[in-house]
């Protein structure tokens, strides 16, 4: 088998295979009938997801009791080492196959999800999340705020110091709010220089303190002296007068234009006039 490019790892008796099981990585199991009882084997491999092969005669086989329901492959005595190899060549071809179509798909489904500069989820993946904020809102009633953060004079920046600059800050800024949110917020790239904040379980007296916190570590980023890095916030709390998120968003972003309307380096927040609304 060594020959054939697989390693084998061979166990005395039976309970001692199962005990390897969450020890060691194996890629397969390859276990007689007939030597003992093959349950506690099967159910080992069957909790690690790892494929059982069983090789016995014929009538063997067939005597098999609940256990070979976690049986992949039943192999009839004799075997030909040959005709073995070959079906252990093919299944780890078809293993290799499924690897890599798996990191594929993962990877596919990351970058779909994912700002490929900043590394943060992208707009589409943060909209999805306040969808489902919004239905435990209306459900159970659990406060969530949004919090939309637009870097002030980006473009100016841009466009003296060149793009390359200009990545790097949206970066470190990115690293920043990663750095100062809690598990359960969540951070997205939102439109150009500009970010999106998801707090969860969150009112807007704490929304505002975080923003005050994000606000005063942007002015005391590694930069350059003359780069004087500011940043502009808006911050909406959930309430039943907005008949839906992109409601909720489009207060976000009027907020966001008041805020930058007032001068650079600005925290807005709605909830006052939300709850006027509401009244």
């Amino acid at each position: 088998m060594q020959a054939a490019r697989h390693t084998v790892k061979t166990a005395a008796h039976l309970d001692e295979a199962a005990r390897w099981m969450g020890r060691e990585p194996f890629d397969l199991v390859i276990a007689p009938t007939g030597y003992g009882d093959l349950g506690p084997l099967a159910q080992a491999a069957q909790r690690h997801g790892v494929p059982l092969w069983a090789i016995g005669t014929h009538e063997a086989l067939n005597s098999l009791g609940p256990e070979s329901v976690a049986i992949d492959e039943f192999l009839e005595y004799p075997v030909v080492e040959l005709a073995l190899r070959r079906r252990l060549d093919l299944y780890q071809e078809r293993r290799d196959f499924y690897r890599r179509q798996t990191q594929l798909e993962n990877l596919l489904r990351e970058n779909a999800s994912q700002d490929p500069l900043t590394r943060l989820p992208n707009r589409h993946f943060a909209m999805q999340h306040l969808q489902l904020q919004w239905q435990l809102f209306r459900r159970k009633s659990i406060p969530f705020c949004c919090v939309l953060c637009d870097l002030d004079d980006f473009k100016r920046s841009n466009d003296d110091h060149g793009q390359r600059f200009g990545d790097k800050i949206l970066r470190a800024v990115a690293h920043v709010f990663k750095s100062k949110l809690r598990a359960a917020d969540l951070v997205c790239r939102y439109d150009g220089q500009q970010f999106f904040i998801l707090g969860s379980d969150t009112e807007a007296s704490g929304a505002c303190q975080l923003a005050e916190r994000l606000r005063m570590c942007l002015t005391h980023l590694d930069l350059p002296k003359e780069i004087n890095l500011t940043a502009s916030f808006s911050i909406v709390q959930s309430d039943s007068s907005f008949s839906s998120p992109d409601h909720m968003l489009k207060e976000a972003e009027d907020a966001l234009a008041e805020a930058k309307q007032y001068g650079p380096n600005q925290v807005v927040s709605s909830a006052q006039s939300v709850a006027q609304q509401s009244l």
